[in-house]
């Protein structure tokens, strides 16, 4: 079966995948598919494989390697939340995550928004300015 390594996925990547849409192509690419839209690729079979799911979910909001490693590195610094209208803002799983919470300044990150970071020295400032939260 062509298919069998897919089962190799962690569950936590597995719901990822779900959460996304994400269906993988013949050619071992992950996918979303929708019949009114172009085909958007995100990543292959082996980066799944080889990369947490941090690196997974940043991928599929286009965050750079500079942002995925940093925060794998300092992932014990913060916790993943998500926001629902009813009951606000709410602890949850990695592959569930739409905020980071640093938990020693207490500010919330969408990390939609890290998107709007687009140099390293805007990046560098970005992290040196959290971790004078961590001095305190």
């Amino acid at each position: 079966m062509k298919f069998k390594n897919i089962n190799k996925l962690t569950s936590e990547k597995h719901k990822l995948m779900q959460k996304y849409s994400l269906s993988l192509n013949d050619d071992f690419i992950w996918e979303f598919k929708h019949d009114k839209y172009h085909t958007i690729k995100y990543f292959s079979h082996k980066f799944a494989l080889k990369h947490s799911t941090l690196a997974l979910l940043f991928n599929i909001h286009k965050l750079c390697y500079a942002k995925i490693k940093y925060f794998e590195c300092n992932l014990n610094k913060y916790k993943p939340y998500k926001y629902s209208f009813k009951k606000g803002f709410t602890e949850c799983e990695l592959f569930d995550m739409e905020f980071l919470l640093h938990k020693p300044s207490n500010i919330i990150i969408d990390i939609r928004n890290l998107q709007e970071i687009k140099t390293i020295t805007e990046f560098k400032e970005f992290c040196k300015y959290l971790e004078t939260f961590e001095d305190i």
